[in-house]
């Protein structure tokens, strides 16, 4: 029996950034490392489909750059959804106390799920392509003549926004875009590799839960928003003095501390992120039977009040 799509009170936005938070106390080796590694595979990733630019002798034109940074691009959205999986299995290993490594971010590929993932990020494309129509629509005909315009003038410092023939419903557009574009993609990860379904599946009670929970899931959205806006703040002075204080021994190795500083950022990132999907999944679809080792997991039960059945 399929189980329900738990009704969680808007506290609980709160609650799963909080306990991603503590995450790195049970394995932070496994962990971090698993974040880090999401990084330099991606960077990977992108170094290798935009070395054409770098072979080519002269100058790329704007079209081929344009072509092969879009193509790289197209890449990094198609590995990242099995990257995230990959962290969210080491995350799920550490918190139920079983032993697991930082290469276990590779487990989609052996579990067989790392193409269903990865469709996930075509998923993600064709929501792009459907908001771009939308804001098309919305903004008029010559929005993006003169928005191109915006761009060039930009570069001589001279800067003339373009007014939309409809402000609100463009900006509508896009907040119902980023939202649910993020959310089927984070939700359904959990669901294709903890919760045993195809991605049609997923992605269906992905979009049920994010209606459903609305309020939990955008209270969660917003915290973590204005924590990476706090942090990021945060970052930039302590990355300033870092590149302050090695810069007194030697140039190179203030920009060291520098890219040590924020390498160890993105990797804190990544995991808070993954770890607040983790447990938002936890909660909304599960009866509480990925708690850690020693905790009981509850009886099981008929669906409550406020529960709806997929």
């Amino acid at each position: 029996m399929t189980q329900p799509i738990r009704k969680v009170p808007l506290t609980h936005g709160a609650q799963w950034l909080i306990r991603a938070f503590n995450l790195g106390t049970r394995n932070p080796r496994a962990i971090f490392g698993a974040g880090l590694l999401v990084m330099a595979v991606l960077y990977l990733v992108l170094y290798l489909f935009t070395m054409p630019l770098r072979l080519g002798e002269g100058e790329p034109d704007m079209e081929r750059f344009v072509t092969v940074i879009g193509i790289a691009a197209l890449a990094a959205v198609l590995v990242l959804p099995v990257l995230l999986g990959g962290l969210m299995h080491v995350i799920r290993e550490a918190e139920s106390g079983r032993p697991v490594r930082a290469r276990d971010l590779f487990a989609p590929l052996r579990q067989h799920k790392a193409v269903q993932l990865a469709l996930l990020g075509v998923i993600q494309i064709a929501l792009a392509l459907i908001c771009g129509t939308l804001l098309l629509w919305a903004t008029g005909p010559d929005f993006w003549a003169h928005y191109q315009d915006m761009a060039r003038g930009a570069i001589g410092g001279q800067v003339n926004v373009p007014a939309a023939e409809s402000p609100a419903l463009v900006i509508l557009v896009q907040l119902v875009y980023y939202y649910f574009s993020t959310a089927v993609v984070l939700v359904s990860i959990p669901l294709i590799m903890f919760s045993g379904l195809d991605i049609s599946a997923a992605v269906r009670r992905s979009l049920g839960a994010s209606v459903w929970n609305l309020g939990s899931y955008l209270f969660a959205a917003m915290l973590f928003m204005l924590g990476v806006m706090i942090s990021g703040a945060l970052i930039s002075l302590v990355s300033l003095a870092a590149m302050q204080l090695g810069s007194l021994i030697h140039p190179a190795v203030g920009q060291l501390l520098v890219v040590a500083v924020v390498v160890a950022y993105g990797s804190a990132f990544l995991v808070v992120m993954c770890g607040t999907c983790y447990y938002a999944w936890r909660d909304v679809f599960t009866d509480n039977d990925d708690a850690p080792a020693g905790n009981a997991p509850n009886a099981p039960r008929t669906p409550r009040p406020g529960e709806l059945e997929a």
